[in-house]
This record gives structure tokens, C-alpha cells and sequence, in this order.
């Protein structure tokens, strides 16, 4: 669907790649306690393409709770995993790039409020039942590396 940074730099990849990439405006509101909890999640995005809004509730140590997988390593590795994406370029053709990051140990946590704007607006997730999601995994840190240059396909 596209990706929302927060810098200007996103006009490279845009008008370079023609990726779907738009810029937004970020605003994070979080504390940990010392035991890396966060006690306070919010997040809200300010964009045009895709304005959000979401509070999370984060219990580490928790059980978490995938229905439809076979068991806890298979769902954190179909929700998680890095593997090649695709998507469609501004110009209408099909691309390819790829996402690394080591292995995720998330934590579960629950949604207290949620309202994506693009999922509503594309028919996907009404505003409605945004607070109904499937999982919240939360990985408090994690270094990703984007593999630039994507590709077109034919």
C-alpha cells in the first residue's frame, strides 16, 4: 500500500524508485519504566495520504494469543519475518525491494484506541472496528535495513 516517513528525504525514493512512499508528520508520546515497559504508547501521524491515531497498552511477560497459526513460532514468523514485498510504483508497474532485521522477540499488548485513516478510506478496516485487532506485538527496539534499489518488474 506505502510506507509514511517523517523526513524530507522521502522524496528521494519517491521521484528515484517511484515507490509509494508520502511524507506525514509524526508525533510519539511514550515512557518506559525501568524495566522497559512502556507505560505510556501513543502515537499519531499527521498526512494527508494516511493520518493515524493509536494507543497502545503493553504487557511484556504476557501470553500471546495468534489465532490461525499452528503455534507461537509460526505466527511470529508469517506476522514478522522479513522477506520480499511488492507493491505497486507511482507509475502503475509492479516493484520489489526487501526488508532485514534480525529476529523479533516482541511482547504482546493490546489496543486502547485506533483509527487509521487508509485502512477506513480504502474499504478495508472501518474506523469502527479498529480497536478489534487481530495482535499487537510490540518490539521496543530493532534496527531494519531497507535494500535499496527496488526493482520494476515486468
Amino acid at each position: 500500500m506505502g510506507t509514511t516517513l517523517g523526513s524530507w528525504t522521502v522524496a528521494i525514493p519517491r521521484l528515484l524508485w517511484r515507490l509509494p512512499w508520502h511524507h506525514g508528520t509524526f508525533t510519539i508520546d511514550c515512557a518506559e519504566d525501568a524495566t522497559g515497559r512502556y507505560t505510556r504508547y501513543r502515537m499519531t501521524t499527521t498526512s494527508a495520504w494516511a493520518p493515524a491515531e493509536l494507543e497502545l497498552v503493553h504487557t511484556p511477560g504476557g501470553a500471546i494469543h495468534l489465532p490461525g497459526f499452528d503455534d507461537i513460532d509460526q505466527a511470529i514468523t508469517v506476522l514478522t519475518h522479513p522477506l520480499a514485498g511488492y507493491y505497486y510504483r507511482r507509475d502503475g508497474r509492479l516493484g520489489s525491494y526487501r526488508v532485514w532485521h534480525e529476529r523479533l522477540t516482541p511482547d504482546p499488548g493490546t489496543v486502547q484506541y485506533a483509527r487509521v485513516g487508509l485502512l477506513d478510506r480504502l474499504g478495508l478496516v472501518p474506523f469502527s472496528e479498529q480497536a478489534n485487532a487481530h495482535s499487537v506485538l510490540i518490539q521496543p527496539r530493532t534496527e531494519f535495513l531497507v535494500q535499496l534499489p527496488p526493482r520494476a518488474i515486468d
